[in-house]
């Protein structure tokens, strides 16, 4: 089997460190321990910027598929495979839309499904109706992205600001092992940690009965290395914000955004929006739910943009369907850039109409003053 060199290109942008995560690689600050030698103190180094690994005692290193291959002992085909079906990464060849199985990643998977994380459903969901939005999210949701608030307590956008806490709530509520199988809490040389980086947003992910099926985090902090985005490894690749389908009609229209960034917007400018997980990541069996919809799509403007919505274009093209781009001002970088100056100029314009009237009323207050003054002064006033 041949793997096309576009799918090899997007597998390799697959994020390094989610790609460590999904091997059972505990990566904490961007190291982790090195697994060719005997190793004591972390030597691999992640580069979340150049996508690679690197371990400085032993020299092995690259990028996703390479780190498969050092890690599984695979060849390049088999960690291609791999890597296809864990981050839902499909093509067309010939009848198949997706990677064949191979007997070594399935026993692969067999022989780890009982070290992996798993997701329970009751765990997350206490997470997510815990969360509460506290100042940090809504200065970032409200203040900065001005995001309509009904929008975001529909989508139950909840957050983590003490990660301490929450790992402690956590524990008394469920237990530590319920909560270390989980993937939630990881332990690590200094102790119990929270998965997530704090202080952060978490996006449930919903399927088209409402039943929770994921969590997604965006880091608020100011640390440059930290990923802004973080998916749990034991959770599937699915769109956001499927439960809007249930209230489209066949032919309605629909936007596909590139992350959840740009769907938030969209859905507050009041358009039907689902998202994507990144130009990376297809969830093709969510997407075939979408071909009976008018699609459009609002490229980002960078080469990743265009990647995503060419992909897009080829799959629904097989489907018998077609995605419309929709053009943005160059000014702008993406959906998103674009709906935060909408609503900044909004914003302007209004304060600039409130001013008028201020300054129109005390005109007129002085005019009238002034009229009574002259006009009538006999008269006194207390």
């Amino acid at each position: 089997m041949n793997i096309p060199q576009n799918i090899i290109s997007r597998l390799n942008e697959l994020p390094i460190e989610e790609v460590a995560d999904r091997l059972g690689i505990e990566v904490r600050r961007h190291k982790a321990l090195c697994f060719k030698h005997d190793d004591h103190n972390p030597s691999i180094t992640f580069s979340t910027s150049k996508n690679i690994y690197k371990c400085w005692v032993c020299g092995v290193g690259g990028g996703p598929i390479k780190l498969v291959q050092d890690k599984e002992g695979w060849n390049f085909q088999e960690a291609c495979i791999w890597l296809g079906q864990k981050f839902n990464v499909w093509y067309l060849d010939g009848n198949n839309r997706n990677f064949p199985k191979r007997t070594s990643t399935q026993k692969y998977l067999t022989k780890h499904k009982e070290e992996t994380v798993i997701f329970n459903k009751e765990v997350y969901t206490w997470l997510i109706n815990n969360a509460t939005l506290l100042e940090p999210a809504k200065m970032f949701l409200f203040n900065e992205r001005h995001l309509d608030e009904g929008v975001v307590k529909k989508l139950r956008i909840g957050s983590v600001v003490n990660s301490l806490n929450m790992v402690n709530a956590l524990i008394k509520r469920f237990g530590e092992d319920v909560c270390l199988k989980t993937g939630l809490v990881r332990r690590g040389n200094d102790g119990l940690y929270f998965y997530f980086y704090t202080p952060c947003l978490l996006l449930p992910y919903y399927d088209m009965d409402g039943n929770l099926i994921g969590v997604q985090s965006r880091y608020l902090g100011t640390n440059e290395k930290v990923p802004r985005f973080q998916f749990m490894s034991s959770q599937k690749t699915r769109l956001y914000n499927l439960p809007i389908l249930n209230s489209l009609r066949r032919g309605d229209k629909l936007y596909i955004s590139e992350g959840i960034t740009d769907c938030l917007a969209l859905l507050s400018d009041g358009l039907n929006a689902v998202a994507i997980p990144s130009a990376t990541i297809l969830p093709i069996e969510d997407l075939i739910l979408l071909k009976n919809y008018e699609l459009h799509m609002y490229p980002d403007q960078d080469s990743a943009g265009e990647k995503a919505f060419m992909a897009l274009r080829r799959f629904f093209i097989n489907h018998y369907s077609i995605v419309r781009a929709e053009v943005l001002p160059d000014s702008v970088k993406d959906y998103c850039d674009y709906y935060i100056k909408k609503q900044e100029k909004k914003q302007e314009e209004k304060t600039k109409k409130e001013t008028h009237f201020l300054s129109f009323f005390y005109y007129f207050n002085s005019i009238l003053f002034l009229f009574y003054y002259y006009c009538f002064p006999y008269l006194e006033m207390e």
